[in-house]
């Protein structure tokens, strides 16, 4: 099939590689003429582990080519994906002006029947809208669809190419075909394919990752209670997960969720909700605990040290979550703001997001070794759970700071290990040591 794909982000890049390495004819089009001059000379603009590889696989093989011309992707396409931000306006909905862009533009540039498929991540009732546009701007009939994403960055090449389940809400029979046609190297064993209404779609994504953010905002909320009684949050999260009615996964204990996903939905979720009349006040509570968790890191650094004012902290991992380099809400940089405006001289270091912890806090410095970053440093905070932290030399780092003192934003190290070499070691949700 050819395939267009409107917006080459995190989303829309993987979802362009993926169905080009399918077989499918891809274009991929951006209004970011430095992406699409990156992605001609096949680099990619953003770290995601394989999908580098990936790209200049497709690239190569002449799958997937990109433009800067909408009417290039769209003319002569089968099927549109549009894959474009849903930024948060300040009152909390969703900015949903490039999705309409985009609709306009698969209007006006199709040359025939087309399968629109809305990946982006809107509110219920998106769909409505669209099909309005589509009804005033073109004679050809368009078949609409919503398919949301579920890709992690980290491991989204991966959740691409091997998904667990594709959502499809449309009640056009010839959608669901073009679809499982689309899809059919990766549907049958392991991966479901769920054919639904539109509105339910638009409403499944909100509403997974919703819940994604109340487990996490629970286990940081359960870390402040076992951090009052002396209880050790993991063991707690360990046998709360081997129940499989919970399940282990995303309640792990620390400076709060970041990204680009999380705290846009969950703001228009509840927007949306309150538009349809009902008051969805669990939402903002789980907003609530996750600014908590930060604040509670914020006065552990400050209780360990008495004063920041003038002192040297290193912030171990910059991006919002291991396997990307994404800063987007990242509490990293929230954290650096917060100990910044404090007075607190603040040194940052990420094996991947150096670079873009920088570009949006111009005044951070970074450095490529942590070892270097912990050179006089009062204060070390582990902030993103790398899995190069783990393997720090505990002993040369007691030998280059300071002051010995480690929060673990993360429960990333062995505590053993830490009070070992001599460091006050103050954890997350579990009992400090060496204090």
């Amino acid at each position: 099939m050819k395939v267009a794909v409107i917006g080459v982000g995190h989303v829309g890049l993987v979802t362009a590689a993926t169905l080009a390495y399918f077989g499918h004819d891809v274009v991929g089009h951006d209004e970011d003429d430095a992406k699409i001059d990156s992605l001609k000379r096949g680099v990619a603009p953003f770290y995601e582990p394989g999908l580098q590889e990936l790209l200049d696989q497709v690239v190569d093989s002449g799958k997937l080519s990109f433009t800067g011309d909408p009417a290039q992707a769209i003319r002569g396409a089968n099927c549109a994906f549009v894959c474009v931000g849903t930024p948060a306006r300040a009152d909390g909905e969703a900015n949903l002006l490039a999705v309409e862009n985009a609709a306009w533009a698969v209007a006006r540039n199709a040359t025939g029947e087309i399968v629109v498929i809305q990946k982006s991540t809107v509110p219920v009732s998106t769909a409505d809208r669209l099909r309005s546009i589509f009804a005033k701007a073109t004679t050809h009939r368009v078949r609409l669809v919503s398919s949301p994403e579920f890709l992690r960055e980290g491991t989204a090449v991966e959740d691409s190419l091997k998904p667990d389940r594709i959502l499809v809400g449309s009640d056009d029979p010839q959608a669901h075909k073009v679809m499982k046609e689309l899809y059919a190297p990766v549907l049958g064993g392991d991966c479901r394919y769920f054919e639904v209404d539109i509105h339910t779609a638009e409403l499944a994504k909100h509403a997974c990752n919703a819940f994604l953010a109340l487990k996490i905002s629970f286990a940081n909320a359960l870390a402040r209670v076992c951090e009052a009684s002396g209880a050790d949050v993991v063991s707690v999260a360990d046998i709360m997960g081997s129940d499989p009615r919970i399940g282990r996964d995303f309640l792990n204990a620390g400076l709060g969720y970041g990204g680009y996903c999380f705290p846009k939905d969950l703001l228009a979720f509840k927007a949306v909700a309150g538009r349809l009349g009902y008051d969805f006040g669990l939402l903002e509570e789980v907003m609530k605990i996750n600014r908590g968790a930060l604040d509670s890191t914020v006065r552990k650094i400050k209780d360990a040290l008495w004063n920041v004012e003038s002192k040297r902290i290193l912030l171990l991992g910059l991006s919002f979550k291991p396997g990307t380099d994404d800063v987007r809400e990242s509490p990293a940089l929230n954290l650096a703001k917060a100990l910044t405006a404090a007075g607190a001289v603040v040194v940052g270091h990420d094996p991947q997001a150096n670079a873009a912890a920088q570009h949006d806090l111009p005044g951070l410095k970074v450095v490529d070794d942590p070892y270097e970053g912990a050179d006089g440093a009062h204060c070390i905070v582990i902030c993103t759970d790398w899995p190069e932290f783990r393997d720090l030399d505990l002993v040369r780092l007691k030998g280059i700071v300071t002051l010995p003192i480690i929060v673990d934003g993360r429960n990333v190290l062995d505590a053993g290990a830490v009070a070992e070499a001599g460091f006050s070691y103050i954890p997350t949700g579990r009992p400090p040591s060496n204090l």
